[in-house]
């Protein structure tokens, strides 16, 4: 059975290459990039070598980094492959017992666990001046990548119950995007950190060797050191100790995955009318009410709510870096115009639920009107936040009027725009349910220039809010800053209002094509 499983898996790995040229140009490319950052890491341990106190340190580190990145990555962000995933025999009856073992070495056929092995086993030139400690280094890096492969089999099977929870994907996806936001603060703060590397690489190593992400990576510096008899076995029965819990929990979640497989995502039971029961009863309201469900519930629209807090906090990095705070003022306009976009896309957001508008007869402007109520509602705190505090707090209060009048016109006349653009294009977007980061292929193109000409269209109705704006802030004028609001006001009202207008006729001549534009955007 384990070598029938085997073979399964290779002829899968094999015919996956053979579906689509692309697809092997894809994994030649990506495969000689790995082989290039193993490389790197073969010539930067040569480089190394001779460190002597510190290899024990490195050693722990990488391998600590190798285990915690096959723990986390794959499982709860990326996913791995799944064409041998346990679920997927719960129909055969295989006894678990023949099944587990195939299936846990079949984990082991994959690109990135084999370019695992290969970069581990090469590190080993870490210890080359010493060929007892470089000898050992072979065989506890090749157990290393094994204990990597194994926690991520593990944990994959656990996420997976996991994923077909909602609220587990959502805190997922808002984990990642938060951190490839703040990706800048981030390795600033790892840089500084590693200036200081002394004081903390240390005490942080010693307490890693003896967990299972860095355990067996000390041993090599145990001969080196020889202290092998004292400190190498101590390591390695640990070591084993954990690769034997971690196969025995895996046997039984592999086990427990064949006969029973994950429970299926259930929509959540509602509890009460929600926000139906503060918005008016009136055809607005109801679609301002269905809005906000979605912005509070979908994963989809969290891009732009996390974008809020993160913008300052980024901008206020950057000003740290270069002692110049002058984007803290943008935080304003750049929320407005990002708030203001959001709802360009919301009729392909809808996906089938836009059958309920068409059904219902629900007017243009209503329409129009019920989707900028629920971002306006949403957005109106922060915007003024966003444009009252940084020149109360830097002491220009001068300005504030002024930063004001830009931000909410900026977000007035992007809900202007959009009000239009989304009843005349619609594009693919990710489906209900789906990783909101996915990008549904064939419409790369059609989605760029719509977003291009949507944010540049924008730009070119700001002109004459920006530029008493403009005057005033080079005078230091709060009269000039008070006539960029009452303009803001005014022209961004009549801006909404004839947006509202013109998108609502539009929706209501479009809506057939719409329907259909919707329901073959998946």
């Amino acid at each position: 059975m384990v070598a029938h499983i085997l073979r399964l898996k290779l002829r899968l790995l094999a015919n996956g290459f053979r579906r689509s040229p692309w697809q092997l140009v894809g994994v030649i490319v990506g495969g000689l990039y790995a082989l290039g950052l193993v490389a790197l890491l073969i010539v930067a341990a040569w480089f190394v070598a001779d460190q002597g106190s510190w290899l024990t340190p490195i050693s722990v580190l990488v391998s600590s980094v190798v285990v915690l990145g096959w723990a986390i990555i794959p499982p709860l962000l990326t996913g791995v492959d799944l064409t041998l995933e346990p679920a997927r025999f719960v129909h055969f009856g295989i006894p678990s017992k023949k099944l587990s073992p195939g299936l846990i070495l079949a984990g082991f056929i994959s690109v990135p666990a084999l370019l695992t092995v290969v970069a581990m086993l090469c590190f080993s030139v870490l210890w080359r001046l010493n060929a007892g400690a470089f000898a050992v280094a072979l065989l506890t890096n090749l157990a290393t990548a094994v204990m990597a492969i194994l926690a991520c089999q593990y944990l994959t099977i656990v996420a997976t119950t996991l994923r077909s929870k909602r609220r587990f994907r959502e805190i997922s996806f808002g984990l990642l995007f938060t951190v490839l936001i703040m990706l800048g603060p981030i390795i600033n703060l790892v840089a500084q950190a590693g200036e200081q590397a002394g004081s903390w690489i240390g005490p942080v190593t010693e307490v890693l060797s003896y967990t299972p992400f860095g355990t067996f990576g000390a041993v090599p510096g145990s001969v080196l050191e020889q202290s092998f008899a004292s400190s190498g076995l101590v390591h390695i029965g640990l070591g084993l100790l954990y690769l034997a819990g971690l196969v025995w929990l895996l046997v039984r979640a592999t086990s427990a995955a064949v006969i029973a497989p994950p429970p299926q995502n259930k929509a959540a039971a509602a509890k009460g009318l929600g926000f139906f029961k503060w918005l008016p009863s009136t055809p607005t309201g109801a679609v301002a009410a269905r809005c906000l469900t979605y912005w509070f519930r979908d994963p989809r629209y969290a891009i732009s709510v996390i974008m809020v807090p993160l913008l300052p906090v980024l901008f206020y990095f950057m000003g740290t870096q270069t002692g110049n705070f002058t984007l803290m003022f943008l935080v304003g306009p750049i929320i407005g115009v990002l708030l203001g976009f959001s709802i360009s896309a919301d009729i392909s957001y809808d996906n089938t639920a836009f059958a309920l508008h068409v059904l219902t007869g629900v007017s243009g402007r209503a329409d129009r009107a019920g989707r900028v109520l629920a971002v306006g509602l949403i957005s109106i705190f922060p915007i003024l936040a966003a444009g009252i505090l940084p020149g109360l707090l830097s002491g220009q209060s001068w300005r504030v009027v002024g930063d004001l009048g830009l931000s909410l016109a900026a977000l007035l006349v992007g809900f202007a725009v959009s009000s239009v653009v989304s009843a005349r294009y619609t594009y693919s977007v990710p489906l209900p349910g789906d990783n909101p980061m996915k990008t549904p292929p064939g419409n790369g193109m059609r989605v760029a220039v719509t977003q291009l000409g949507t944010f540049a269209l924008m730009g070119l109705l700001l002109v004459p809010v920006i530029i008493p704006f403009a005057f005033g802030l080079a005078q230091h004028s709060t009269m000039l800053g008070a006539l960029t609001l009452a303009l803001a006001l005014i022209y961004g009202a009549g801006l909404l209002f004839a947006g509202m207008v013109w998108g609502g006729r539009w929706f209501e001549q479009r809506q057939p094509e719409l329907m259909q534009a919707v329901m073959l955007n998946k």
